[in-house]
C-alpha cells in the first residue's frame, strides 16, 4: 500500500505541475493578446482623432490650398492602409485568437475538474480501504468473544462474565456495522462463487436442495459491498460429486 500511495503522490505532483504550466502559457498568450488588441485601440484612437482634424480643415474651405489637399490626400491613403492593417490585426486578435484562448481556457478547467474529482475519489478510496484493513484487525476479536460467549452459555458457568463480554461483543458488533460491515448470509443459501469458499463437499440429504451451504465454518463479511472475506463453507452435493476421484 505504500508503495501505491507513493505512486499516487508522484502522478499527483506531475499532473499539478503539467497544469501550471499549461495554465501559466494559455495566461501568457491572453496577456499577450491583450496587450497587442491594447496597441491597436491606440493606434485606431489617433486615426479616429486625425480624422476629426483633417475633417475641420475640409469645413474651413478659406484655408484649402491645392497643396494642403494634397497633403490631405496623402494622409487618408496612409490612414486607410493603416486602419487596413489594424483591422485585420484585430481580426485576428479577437473572433479565432479568443476561440483558441477560450478552448485552452475551458480544456484546462475541465482538466482540474476531473483531477480534483479523482483526488476526491482517491481519498474516498483510500479511507475505505484503511477502514477495510481496520475491519479484518477487528474480526479476529470479535469472534474471540464470540468464541467464549458459546463457551460460557455451554458450561453455564460465570454468568458475570458472560454478561460482561456479551454487552462487549454487542458494542463491537454495533460499531463494525454502522461503519458498514455487514455478515454474508450463507447457512441453507444456495452456493456463490463470489461469496463462498468451499473447504468440504458431503452427500446431499433427502429433499436437501443441491450446491447448497450444508454448514458455515467461519464466518464471511462484506465492507461496504465489497466481500473482504468469503465465508468458509461446507456444501451439499450429489453423491458423484462428494464421492473422492481415486484415479
Amino acid at each position: 500500500m505504500k508503495k501505491s500511495n507513493e505512486r499516487r503522490e508522484r502522478d499527483f505532483k506531475e499532473r499539478i505541475e503539467r497544469l501550471s504550466r499549461d495554465a501559466a502559457a494559455c495566461s501568457k498568450n491572453v496577456e499577450t493578446a491583450l496587450g497587442e488588441l491594447a496597441s491597436v485601440k491606440s493606434a485606431l484612437s489617433s486615426i479616429v482623432k486625425e480624422l476629426a482634424r483633417i475633417k475641420e480643415m475640409l469645413a474651413d474651405q478659406n484655408g484649402l490650398t491645392e497643396q494642403k489637399l494634397d497633403a490631405i490626400g496623402d494622409g487618408l491613403e496612409i490612414m486607410e492602409e493603416e486602419l487596413s492593417e489594424k483591422r485585420k490585426k484585430a481580426e485576428e486578435r479577437s473572433p479565432g485568437k479568443e476561440s483558441e484562448y477560450l478552448s485552452q481556457l475551458q480544456y484546462l478547467r475541465a482538466d482540474f475538474e476531473n483531477y480534483k474529482r479523482f483526488v476526491e475519489r482517491e481519498k474516498c478510496e483510500l479511507g475505505d480501504r484503511l477502514c477495510e484493513c481496520f475491519m479484518l484487525d477487528l474480526l479476529p476479536i470479535r469472534e474471540s468473544l464470540e468464541v467464549a460467549v458459546d463457551h460460557a452459555k455451554a458450561t453455564g458457568n460465570s454468568a458475570g462474565l458472560l454478561e460482561g463480554v456479551a454487552l462487549t461483543l454487542k458494542q463491537l458488533m454495533e460499531l463494525m456495522k454502522r461503519e458498514g460491515l455487514e455478515e454474508i448470509q450463507a447457512d441453507g443459501m444456495q452456493f456463490d462463487p463470489f461469496r463462498h469458499e468451499v473447504l468440504a463437499r458431503v452427500p446431499a440429504e433427502e429433499g436437501e436442495a443441491g450446491n447448497s451451504v450444508r454448514e458455515v465454518l467461519r464466518k464471511g463479511f462484506v465492507f461496504r459491498g465489497k466481500v473482504i472475506r468469503p465465508a468458509l463453507v461446507k456444501i451439499a452435493v450429489s453423491e458423484e460429486e462428494a464421492a473422492p476421484d481415486v484415479t
